[in-house]
């Protein structure tokens, strides 16, 4: 992995544990709002990208039970191990894979469903993932897709970063995230030969009034700072970013959220003399 991805695996890694107690429950709301829109055959294969803890995989069997072939992949280590012992916990049969969602190992039009919650946005060769997720769709499977996007949550990651190069120094600073519109999803999700059946892009702003509660969220939800310091350097950076937020903003940190939700569909395929 290069440096971008492998911080990003560590800093997920480094938060696993906590991932569902703290930003568990808002990623199962954002698919229980898709997943009615989603049409599938009986027995379905489900795949879900960037599959975190198991949530959205764990859910989608729920939802269309039984299932056939559940599989999630995801680049973080520990994101693997929980949703691994999740899975076995459960009784779900499904596989857990460590791999790179900008390289699919499965064969093409494997899957009537593909999931991809909350993670989209962290790739780096967003056309080329985007066309990995149509390929192992079958003809006529769906796409499930949430992603954050601009110009969500860039007071965060502009604060993060002037709160790491001003106690870590410049040189220990990542690139500040850039996330993609809805124009650019909507049009990779259409290069990729999928066809939109539904799509919102969701805003809100909101103030925050207790900076150490967020700084912990927002540290399990987008640890992209975070991946090659030691747990002294974390703590440090979370407290320093509490105490800026307190005394620059007393009446609240502003704070952009929005999310694209979208459901699309790859075109069946056309038989001969139709």
């Amino acid at each position: 992995m290069d440096g971008a991805k492998d911080r990003l695996a560590r800093g997920y890694t480094r938060t696993s544990a906590l991932y569902d107690d703290l930003v568990g429950p808002g990623y199962l709301a954002a698919i229980r709002r898709l997943l009615p829109f989603v049409r599938v055959g009986p027995l379905p294969a489900i795949l879900d990208v960037g599959c975190g803890t198991g949530i959205n995989l764990f859910e989608a069997a729920r939802w269309f039970a039984p299932a056939g072939l559940l599989v999630g992949i995801d680049i973080s280590p520990g994101m693997v191990a929980v949703a691994t012992a999740k899975a076995r916990q459960l009784g779900i049969p499904a596989r857990i894979l460590l791999g790179d969602a900008e390289r699919l190992p499965f064969p093409d039009d494997t899957f009537d469903l593909v999931i991809c919650n909350s993670v989209f946005h962290w790739f780096q060769d967003r056309p080329g993932a985007m066309r990995e997720m149509a390929r192992v769709l079958k003809p006529g499977g769906c796409l499930a897709l949430i992603a954050a996007t601009a110009p969500g949550f860039r007071e965060w990651f502009l604060l993060m970063d002037a709160v790491v190069r001003a106690t870590l120094g410049p040189d220990r600073a990542g690139p500040i995230p850039e996330l993609p519109t809805p124009e650019e999803l909507a049009a990779l999700m259409q290069g990729a030969g999928l066809t939109i059946a539904g799509m919102q892009n969701l805003i809100q702003r909101h103030l925050v009034t207790n900076p150490l509660t967020f700084v912990q969220l927002m540290s399990v939800m987008a640890p992209t700072w975070s991946g090659d310091l030691s747990d002294r350097e974390v703590a440090a950076l979370q407290a320093a970013a509490a105490r800026l937020m307190a005394a620059g903003w007393p009446g609240g940190f502003p704070v952009t959220w929005s999310a694209l939700e979208a459901i699309a569909v790859k075109a069946p395929r056309s038989h001969p003399g139709a």
